[in-house]
């Protein structure tokens, strides 16, 4: 009897979070999300060593910490009003777009249209909501995508809107750079010592979260640790996501496309100078060179596909 093959444990496993790559603020703010999570489930049942817990802990909310200094440094009075005028503006944009679907002007409706479906992502993230780097990012996104509208954007009159919303975002970035060069080195030294530790204590967590799974005896834990990984997981997919659009903003704003040159209309061909008219042929008299005699009313004509009949010389059959 052939004996049963055996199969190997059940296992669960964390993704890869690339949080190394990501800003500042991104990488404090999964390591909190991150950090909920896993101390919403009792750490009995994941058998986490309470010190591993309080190191990465401590570890985040000291990276949360140098965040909040360097923004409370950074954005000032001036760089906090010209925040508000930007979301005034995208406020009074979007909804003048939206407004306008219902426009009894169809040139205006679809120009409302138009504009709706190129603005929409933006509208759905409500980038007036999100920090102030992220919103920098995607009015400067926002204004790129916009240049090819000019008609419908002045055909919904927000032409001097979208002037107003690109000069105040660059008199705010304009005044972020000057202000973050007071505080950004000592932000910058105190970080690259801390991230990696707060990574590497990440990393610690996770691989206890996966070996308890291993070694959990029951169903309820094991369906609880699943639980935690799939909502762990689904954080670290949220956050790429986040890191691969914030990454495509900033490319487009160092490079934005130029409209094509449109190509040079091709010039017209010269017209053929006209042939001279051939000289008409005379008419042949009765009797004439062609040795063909006027039929007479009662006489067939000749067929001069044939041969023979009056034997006449000058009509030939073409030559094949």
């Amino acid at each position: 009897m052939a004996s049963e093959e055996k199969q190997l444990p059940k296992t669960v496993k964390i993704n890869g979070s690339y949080c190394r790559n990501y800003n500042a603020i991104h990488h404090a703010q999964f390591h909190r999300n991150q950090l909920d999570l896993v101390k919403g489930v009792d750490k009995t049942k994941l058998k986490i060593p309470e010190v591993a817990m309080q190191k990465w802990e401590g570890e985040v909310n000291e990276e949360v910490d140098l965040n909040e200094k360097a923004a409370r440094s950074v954005h000032t009075k001036a760089l906090l009003e010209k925040d508000e005028e930007r979301d005034k503006l995208l406020t009074h944009l979007f909804g003048i777009i939206r407004f306008n679907h219902y426009s009894p002007v169809q040139a205006t409706a679809q120009a409302a249209e138009k504009l709706d479906s190129i603005f929409g992502k933006y509208i759905a993230e409500n980038i007036q909501r999100e920090g102030f780097e992220d919103e920098s990012g995607h009015i400067v996104g926002l204004l790129n995508d916009a240049a090819p509208y000019t008609a419908e954007i002045a055909a919904l009159g927000l032409t001097d809107t979208i002037t107003q919303l690109k000069t105040v975002n660059d008199a705010y970035e304009a005044l972020r750079k000057e202000r973050r060069s007071e505080t950004v080195t000592a932000k910058t030294e105190a970080l690259k010592v801390l991230r990696p530790k707060t990574d590497a204590s990440y990393e610690y967590i996770c691989s206890y979260i996966e070996a308890a799974y291993i070694t959990a005896t029951s169903d309820d834990v094991k369906t609880l640790i699943e639980r935690l990984v799939s909502d762990m997981n689904q954080v670290i997919t949220d956050f790429k996501g986040s890191h691969k659009s914030s990454l495509a903003q900033k490319k487009a704003a160092k490079d934005p496309k130029e409209p094509k040159t449109p190509k040079e209309p091709k010039q017209p061909k010269e017209p053929k100078t006209p042939e001279p008219p051939k000289d008409p042929k005379q008419p042949e008299k009765p009797g004439g060179g062609s040795g063909e005699q006027p039929k007479k009313p009662d006489e067939k004509p000749m067929d001069p596909k044939k041969p023979g009949g009056d034997g006449n010389p000058d009509i030939k059959l073409p030559e094949e």
